[in-house]
């Protein structure tokens, strides 16, 4: 009888885990072909500013928000048009004054691609067609930000820059940083309003260089990381840019993360997780037993994190990657995780080019 009740507690036990373990990560938001509520978009990154509020990017311009955690997203309207386009000289206001509203450079609104938030009130988003969009209300209103090129065009004036712009940071109040698409690098001495950097536009045979992501550890050390193992690194403050090769590594690198000045990883194309404890002297690649690609990264700290990439891949560390491991109740299916975010060891979202937002919340 005492080894039947033993026997009987150890499969309750083994059911029980088995339920916690299903239980999570959740879908939040199912797919475009399941949902069908019209609002269909690959979805880029996400962001929450606490346990229940928080907000998604995607194609199209569309900017998702929830307030319960993610039960529930309602979609925002965003004017993506550039500053001034709303009006010619002589018209009247939003007439004849540019493209419509989400439409700026034609084929439907431009892709948002990353969130970054300085603090609860001021944030951006980054995304293509050189969008540049800030909040001083904590997501509640955007308001679209100039990029402007530093080289003169035909007619001997700075122009509007084309690159999509990916990994953006503020290293003070004055002072931030954009990386993007051509070896793009925009930085910005007023807060945001106005971006001026440069592109290398490839010309045809050539290679095209995007640099995706950047992160600064100090006001004056930062990282830039792109195509082709592409790893980009300052000691004063973004002036220059030193490039530093990486033995043996030319996949391209898709995300960042440092918890303080010694300690970050990268990942990137074909599984690759990179990790550095001596503040980028060294990088030393973490095996994962993964083969698909990693676009994004994230940690709450030295030993907590997550990372995410193709074919809907979620991998977890709690030893500061060492070991990779794939949670038993990951979302399956083909489509891939593009960005990810936790608000603390117990809480982290993540979206897919499928329109899913998946939630991970610790029983």
């Amino acid at each position: 009888m005492i080894r039947t009740i033993i026997a009987l507690f150890g499969v309750a036990m083994l059911f029980c885990f088995a339920t916690v373990s299903e239980a999570a990560w959740t879908i939040l938001r199912e797919d475009n072909f399941v949902r069908d509520d019209g609002i269909d978009a690959r979805l880029q990154d996400v962001y929450f500013m606490d346990n229940e509020r928080g907000l998604v990017v995607g194609d199209g311009g569309l900017i998702l928000v929830t307030t319960d955690g993610g039960k529930i997203w309602g979609k925002i309207e965003v004017d993506m048009r550039p500053p001034g386009a709303g009006q010619r000289p002589g018209g009247r206001p939003g007439a004849g004054g540019g493209p419509p509203a989400g439409m700026f450079g034609g084929g439907g609104g431009a892709p948002l691609y990353n969130i970054y938030f300085v603090n609860e009130n001021v944030g951006y988003i980054t995304g293509g067609r050189a969008t540049i969009l800030k909040t001083e209300d904590g997501g509640k209103t955007w308001a679209r930000k100039t990029a402007m090129s530093d080289t003169p065009g035909r007619d001997g004036r700075p122009g509007r820059l084309r690159a999509n712009l990916m990994g953006i940071q503020m290293i003070s109040e004055t002072t931030g940083f954009i990386a993007g698409s051509e070896n793009t690098i925009l930085k910005t001495t007023d807060g945001g309003e106005t971006w001026i950097g440069s592109s290398e536009r490839a010309r045809v045979g050539e290679t095209r260089n995007n640099l995706e992501n950047i992160w600064f550890v100090s006001p004056t050390m930062g990282w830039v990381i792109g195509s082709f193992g592409t790893l980009l690194h300052t000691t004063d403050g973004g002036e220059t840019w030193e490039k530093r090769n990486l033995a043996s590594v030319d996949d391209n690198l898709f995300g960042i993360h440092f918890v303080d000045e010694n300690t970050g990883w990268i990942c990137g194309q074909g599984g690759l997780i990179l990790h550095t404890a001596d503040g980028g002297a060294t990088w030393n690649q973490q095996e994962t037993d993964s083969y698909d690609d990693l676009h994004d990264i994230i940690f709450v700290d030295a030993m907590i994190g997550w990372v995410v990439g193709g074919y809907n891949t979620i991998l977890h560390t709690t030893d500061g990657g060492k070991t990779w491991n794939k949670p038993a109740a990951s979302v399956g299916g083909i489509d891939s995780f593009k960005g990810v975010h936790a608000t603390d060891s117990n809480n982290c979202w993540t979206v897919n080019d499928g329109g899913v937002i998946a939630g991970y919340k610790a029983q």
